[in-house]
Order: C-alpha cells, then structure tokens, then sequence
C-alpha cells in the first residue's frame, strides 16, 4: 500500500520532506486541518495584537489588527513589539536588494514578522539589536513541558537587567501580580 500510494502522490506532484509522513498516510482515516495557511502556505501571521488601556487591564482591552500596528499610536504596543523582538528565538536577515527574510519555527517566525513592523521596520530592529542595554545575557528556551521561554537582557556589570518572559497564559499568569 506504501507503494502505491507513492506511485500516486508522484502522479500530483507531491512533494514529501520526512518519509515518516508518508508511512503514517495508510492509517489516516480522517484529515483535519485549521485556516491558518500553515498548510497551504507553510507560515503563520499575527492577525492581532491586544493590549491594555492606558490605565491598565482594569480599564480594559484595545485590539490592533494586522492593517492598524501603529506604534505610535500606543506606546504599550510599541512595548510589546520590543519585547517580541527581544524574547524570541527565529533569526531576522537582510537580503541584497533590500528585502528580509525569517527563519525559524512558524509561531516564532509570525511573532517576529509582526514585531517588527509594529517597531519600525529592518533598520529600527537592527539598531534595537545592537544596542548594548537589548543585550541578551541569559536564556531559557521554550519546551512543551514549561510553556514559556524567559530572556534576560541588559548589562549586569552596570546593574541594569530586565527579563521578558512569554507562553501560554496559564502558565505565564502564575508569575504575574497586577498593582
């Protein structure tokens, strides 16, 4: 059956990266799948991003969309695409010719897309990189058993670190207090 289901799938021109994928075809019995365009275009975008009211949580929710991500329109939202480029392990090059691209796990890779645009563009993530105070000096990667990742920037020799700490929220809430 692996055989000939091959010989088929080389008929339509797919194409199988990991041959597991294709063993594991003779016991599917049902396919579901999501509209993200991970399947179809092999990457993820961030559609919105939700951010607190200038007096905080308590005052309520404001939600960018993808059309809208305006950093100066609000300086939380600028926060968030700062620390979205700080705490995030997908990798941001130049091209010739003036393009970029990403690399890097598909979630990672939507969160740093949409960071930097929110902050400024190549050149402003670029500067925000090389400055020393953005230094990241310390790390712990995400993993499926944790669900957050946590990065430590700074200059600890002047005294001057910040951690930036994103997951799932059940498991990133625990460590937060609102005053």
């Amino acid at each position: 059956s692996l055989m000939i289901a091959s010989e088929q799938m080389a008929k339509k021109y797919v194409l199988v990266r990991k041959i597991d994928a294709v063993e594991t075809l003779g016991c599917v019995s049902v396919f579901c799948s999501d509209k993200t365009g991970t399947l179809t275009k092999g990457e993820m975008t961030v559609q919105d991003l939700v951010v607190p009211m200038a007096g905080g949580p308590v005052e309520g929710m404001r939600t960018f969309t993808v059309d809208n991500f305006m950093k100066k329109e609000n300086s939380m939202l600028g926060d968030i695409a700062l620390y979205g480029i700080l705490n995030n392990s997908a990798d941001f090059k130049p091209e010739d010719g003036g393009g970029f691209t990403f690399s890097g796990s598909p979630t990672e890779v939507a969160i740093l897309r949409a960071c930097v645009q929110v902050h400024g563009g190549a050149e402003q993530f670029r500067r925000t990189k090389a400055n020393t105070a953005n230094e990241r000096v310390f790390e712990i990667p995400f993993n499926s058993d944790n669900k957050w990742m946590l990065t430590i920037h700074g200059q600890p020799s002047q005294g001057n670190i910040f951690a930036v700490l994103k997951g799932a929220p059940d498991r990133v809430l625990k460590f937060c207090a609102v005053s």
